[in-house]
């Protein structure tokens, strides 16, 4: 325990993003990163396992891994330790490379000490990100913590995403977030309103682009952007740094209103992968409306 807790801040932070390169790719394409974690002890096997102990059992998450490639997610392979209570997480982690599931430590901002990690990690880059994207908010990370050959199946997420590779290797592949034939208007509005998954039509399922990565490596990726995961001969650990920024917020927005427009027999035009036209601001701040009326109430009342 003593290793964990004298674990010395960063001095610089540990991933170079490239402020000209997040800057032209930021919400629109992914691009490859270089980092340091994969020599930090809280990332090390012994140290996850103290950590899965600390975590409540919804956020061990297990992710039946030896799925056939090509599948897509449908949340059918996902079970949380409160159902899996034949093996404690931290038995599956020190046999990880026997077991077929990886193992997704979520949300280790709330432990203490990951999250001392998390927003040391975050605080280093606030500068950098912030002068490109505006304030940065929902800062989140987890952890996954895969036996060899397992494949993620093709999904998404509401988060901008540094996703780091810290031991072993794995293959991923990211798709082009404004390919409408890979994620349809309708796809994004039912995501980020209902949180419902939209599979890719077979005949788009290869115009991914790969990332080889090994420690040390990792890649951003935009928020919505398709992406499947696979590892390759060896355990695997990974580490996903999230945050949200003003233009995710916005566009997650503007894809909530679109989808009421649609149910009224409204056509919406496409929402650009930034939501940075007139139109689509207009729409962000109708549905903001409210709740900002709350806020304000909340704040003249003093509550």
């Amino acid at each position: 325990m003593n290793k964990i807790l004298n674990v010395v801040p960063f001095k610089s932070s540990p991933i170079e993003i490239q402020s000209e390169l997040f800057r032209q790719n930021v919400d629109l394409r992914p691009y490859e990163l270089s980092h340091s974690l994969q020599s930090h002890p809280l990332l090390e096997l012994q140290n996850l396992v103290a950590l899965a102990k600390r975590l409540p059992p919804l956020q061990r998450e297990y992710v039946f891994a030896k799925q056939e490639f090509g599948t897509h997610e449908t949340g059918d392979h996902y079970q949380h330790a409160t159902s899996m209570d034949e093996m404690s997480t931290e038995e599956m982690i020190l046999n990880i490379e026997a077991q077929n599931r990886v193992i997704v430590l979520r949300n280790v901002e709330t432990d203490a000490i990951y999250g001392t990690l998390v927003h040391d990690i975050l605080d280093q880059l606030q500068e950098q990100i912030e002068a490109v994207s505006g304030p940065i908010s929902g800062r989140e990370s987890f952890i996954f913590i895969s036996p060899p050959r397992a494949y993620t199946p093709f999904h998404y997420d509401p988060e901008q995403n540094f996703f780091l590779q810290v031991r072993g290797r794995k293959d991923f592949a990211v798709y082009d977030v404004a390919d409408r034939d890979v994620m349809p208007e309708v796809a994004l509005e039912n995501f980020l309103a209902q949180n419902k998954r939209t599979p890719c039509a077979p005949e788009f399922f290869n115009r991914y682009r790969l990332f080889e990565l090994s420690p040390g490596q990792g890649v951003y990726v935009p928020t919505t952007a398709p992406h499947w995961v696979r590892t390759l001969d060896e355990v695997s650990v990974s580490i996903s740094i999230n945050f949200r920024t003003p233009s995710s917020i916005r566009r997650d927005r503007v894809y909530r209103f679109n989808r009421l427009l649609r149910k009224t027999g409204i056509q919406p035009q496409n929402v650009s992968p930034r939501a940075d036209n007139l139109r689509d601001w207009l729409k962000s701040e109708i549905l903001a409306a409210p709740s900002r009326v709350k806020q304000g109430l909340a704040s003249i009342l003093g509550r």
